[in-house]
């Protein structure tokens, strides 16, 4: 195990940390603020920044389902390697997005053609895998999301990827374990 390179901040908060710490956590945690924002509190501005874009993915104005956000979340972590946020997601939002054991199983270790996915969610996750190696769509991948998804969704689906592969790296290289509450991907084996 590597030391964190940015270490979380522990109890007790300064009030404006505390507060800001408190907005990043959905309302009635039964636990303390996650160690990735902790890691993130020790620069304000940045985590003050970082906010808008992360509300908005997980949020109401989004426009991809939960099923398929957490999907995309869920396989681009698992092609990062980051666990710590693959964790969080499972055990946070599985249930809501209707995923089931198998469903998990396949996102992190199976294959994004495999034919448990129908044709939309075949071409989200291909994009996904294409986006996480090469940082671009095949046009052949293209054409599969032109003929299941509108421009809007399109855009904020490669988006989604790229801001979960920001916090891949971000909490693959400040989180030195995971919650202690979070799915494993041992327990998916």
């Amino acid at each position: 195990m590597t030391m964190s390179l940015v270490p979380p901040l522990t109890p007790p908060y300064e009030p404006d940390t505390e507060a800001m710490l408190k907005r990043w956590m959905p309302p009635g945690a039964p636990f303390e603020p996650l160690a990735l924002f902790r890691s993130l509190a020790r620069n304000d501005g940045l985590m003050t920044a970082m906010r808008g874009l992360g509300s908005y993915f997980l949020g109401p104005k989004s426009i991809l389902s939960v099923r398929f956000r957490e999907m995309l979340i869920l396989r681009t972590c698992a092609k990062a390697a980051c666990e710590y946020e693959w964790g969080v997601h499972v055990t946070a939002f599985a249930r809501e997005a209707s995923l089931s054991t198998v469903d998990i199983q396949e996102l992190t270790f199976g294959a994004s053609e495999s034919p448990h996915w129908p044709a939309p969610e075949q071409a989200i996750l291909s994009a996904c895998d294409q986006l996480m190696e090469t940082a671009t769509i095949a046009p052949a991948v293209r054409e599969k999301l032109k003929a299941h998804f509108d421009e809007a969704t399109i855009l904020a689906i490669i988006c989604l990827v790229g801001w979960y592969r920001l916090i891949a790296g971000l909490a693959n290289t400040v989180c030195e374990q995971g919650e202690p509450w979070a799915d494993t991907f041992a327990a998916y084996r």
